[in-house]
């Protein structure tokens, strides 16, 4: 959900109707079981219960959310570097969510730099 949120979910209206125009998966693209690591490891802590939480739970709802907002600074990031390497270093304005288009386009890639030489 929150890497969807940050990283592909960028939704589209009409600014004449107001109607939404990213409704269904030909425009919107959410983040699917192909999107996962294949190396994906999680460690459960033993005896590390929470007698105060919801159900002895550590958390739950918005914390996962909250954290996916690292790979929107690893992007961003990853755009500065890339930008820094190519002689434009500086602030940009990098806004979620961090499609494919708009980080080429923080990027500044030109169709030249796209090419492949061997």
């Amino acid at each position: 959900m929150g890497l969807g949120y940050y990283l592909s979910e960028l939704t589209k209206y009409d600014p004449e109707s107001g109607c939404l125009l990213t409704n269904n998966t030909w425009e919107y693209k959410p983040p699917s079981a192909k999107d996962i690591p294949i190396d994906f490891r999680v460690k459960l802590l033993r005896d590390a219960p929470n007698p105060v939480g919801f159900l002895r739970s550590k958390a739950c709802g918005e914390p996962p959310l909250c954290m996916s907002c690292s790979a929107l600074f690893a992007v961003r990031q990853a755009v500065e570097a890339f930008r820094d390497a190519h002689g434009k270093p500086g602030y940009i304005r990098f806004d979620a969510p961090a499609t494919v288009e708009r980080s080429l386009l923080a990027a500044e890639v030109s169709p030249d730099m796209l090419t492949y030489s061997a």
